[in-house]
């Protein structure tokens, strides 16, 4: 039997994250990572509706080979029926479900973000800064510790009863310091060469604005694009 322990984030830049390469976006080869630039980072969490899809089929396969073996009780006749109606509304999911509303978006400017809900409702939208972000640490009760995922706290929309949503299967720690470092519009864009067409543009807004502080705390450096940007913030911003 094992067991989870959630350890609330705050808003910093703890680590370094990971490089988001253009290679990385689609349409090249990335198929996650669906649009990286100075306004709008998106990525695609899709992926239940793949795993809906091969859960539904064995499902209904699994059902259907109960109800063809005489001798088998009432009890496990209505439990079969019960399965294989639940493959068919898994499988019906997979194949319907609005591969929109399965996407997180990090919105920049505005600093908004979106991510999915349950099922077919609608994104979760709100302030990010409002944001909820957990590392949930799987464990055996031996005290061993297993995996640690990304989740999100339901803030937007609270119910008595739900669940964590995973965002990020990868390195929690580098993926939620990406995230802060993108949605703090007064720093530089994250690493990575699908930003580089948009540093020039992104430190010009900044400059007009007159360099303004970080929103978040960060324990690594976050340094302009060039040496002669980051003088030209020091000497504006302060900073």
């Amino acid at each position: 039997m094992g067991k989870y322990l959630n350890n609330h984030q705050t808003f910093v830049i703890s680590t370094k994250p990971p490089s988001i390469d253009i290679e990385r976006v689609y349409p090249h080869k990335g198929t996650i990572i669906i649009e990286a630039n100075d306004l709008f980072y998106r990525v695609d969490l899709n992926y239940t509706s793949f795993s809906s899809k091969i859960f539904g089929g064995l499902a209904i396969i699994c059902g259907i080979w109960f109800l063809s073996h005489d001798g088998i009780d009432l009890y496990y006749d209505t439990f079969s029926v019960f399965v294989i109606f639940a493959g068919l509304f898994f499988l019906i999911y997979g194949f319907t479900v609005n591969k929109e509303n399965k996407t997180l978006l990090l919105d920049r400017i505005n600093g908004i973000i979106s991510y999915p809900d349950m099922f077919y409702a609608p994104l979760l939208k709100g302030k990010f800064e409002d944001i909820k972000a957990v590392i949930s640490v799987s464990g055996d009760v031996d005290g061993t510790v297993g995996r640690e995922y990304l989740k999100f706290v339901n803030t937007f929309k609270p119910r008595k009863l739900d669940v964590l949503r995973t965002i990020s299967y990868k390195d929690p720690y580098e993926e939620w310091s990406l995230y802060v470092w993108y949605m703090d519009k007064n720093r530089p864009l994250p690493p990575g060469t699908a930003f580089d067409e948009y540093r020039k543009q992104d430190f010009e807004r900044r400059k007009r604005e007159g360099f303004p502080k970080p929103l978040f705390e960060s324990y690594i450096p976050t340094p302009e694009a060039t040496k002669e940007q980051q003088a030209v913030r020091r000497k504006i911003g302060g900073w």
